[in-house]
């Protein structure tokens, strides 16, 4: 876990915004609170995350909004999370990490909680905790360099070919990471799809266009990556993101948008209406 001081001091955070020119970020936080299979633990760690995300945010409402960490792997308590910031504008939705309790995400308990989000209008942010075969990864940093995307990518694949969006149809997630490794095995889904009775039994319509609904964020740091996921998705369905304060990456991705040579109605999209639009934050152009 970074000790970096902007995971927790607030004005250190606002001079950063300032100095990019960011008028409003969406904080969450990677919640390790997750993999916890003791009840009292994994509740105290999600309300001890929530509390200061949302005082943040309600000291400076017109700069953060919060997506609520949520201990999917105990199902009842997550819906009382949600109850327990109903009503409270600066909340727009939540994160769920790539594994609950070293349960998959298409797990059949979880389905409630995919049912009151898709209620609630709230999208979900699939964030990496855990990556499986992690033992492998030890050496290298190699868990953060591929793991983490390895994560990300299996429980979104999860997730679709279990029929979790085909179940709940106004589901909204967000995919970081410009989609792990998703937009490069498309082609192999749709073969899977094609091939394979369980990768089909539970859809109406072919991986891709489930991916289609999906949101992602900028964090790749690589320009051909960008471009193929703007041609694969669409400008209005890519947010700008950043890793702050895990690594400094504000500055590179500005520039590689800049490599994009974008209209300025697209670049407006990506840095802020998309998301604004997603979360249901007011936006004025030019703010």
């Amino acid at each position: 876990m970074s000790a970096d001081p902007r995971m927790t001091n607030v004005e250190g955070r606002l001079q950063e915004m300032e100095k990019y020119g960011i008028s409003m970020q969406v904080l969450s936080v990677p919640f390790h609170g997750a993999l916890v299979q003791d009840k009292p633990a994994a509740l105290d760690l999600t309300h001890a995350a929530n509390d200061v995300l949302v005082q943040a945010a309600c000291k400076y409402p017109e700069r953060f909004r919060v997506l609520l960490a949520l201990p999917l792997q105990f199902p009842e308590l997550a819906v009382e999370e949600l109850d327990r910031f109903a009503g409270e504008a600066t909340v727009v939705g939540v994160a769920l990490m790539g594994s609950a309790g070293g349960r998959p995400l298409n797990d059949p308990e979880f389905m409630p909680v995919y049912a009151e989000l898709q209620r609630r209008d709230l999208p979900f942010l699939l964030h990496p905790i855990s990556p499986p075969g992690l033992d492998c990864m030890l050496e290298l940093n190699l868990a953060n360099v591929v793991g983490f995307m390895f994560e990300t990518t299996l429980a979104a694949a999860r997730l679709v070919f279990a029929g979790v969006f085909e179940r709940y149809p106004g589901l909204k997630m967000i995919f970081p990471h410009l989609g792990g490794l998703a937009p490069y095995l498309m082609g192999r889904m749709q073969w899977g799809y094609e091939r394979f009775p369980a990768c089909n039994v539970n859809l109406s319509a072919p991986p891709e266009a489930y991916f289609k609904r999906f949101y992602y964020d900028t964090v790749c740091r690589n320009v051909p990556a960008l471009r193929m996921a703007l041609s694969m998705f669409g400008t209005e369905h890519v947010l700008f993101g950043t890793d702050i304060p895990f690594r400094e990456d504000i500055d590179l991705q500005l520039k590689d948008l800049e490599a994009l040579n974008l209209s300025v109605a697209d670049r407006q999209a990506i840095d802020a209406s998309n998301a604004a639009r997603l979360l249901g934050i007011p936006f004025l152009p030019g703010k």
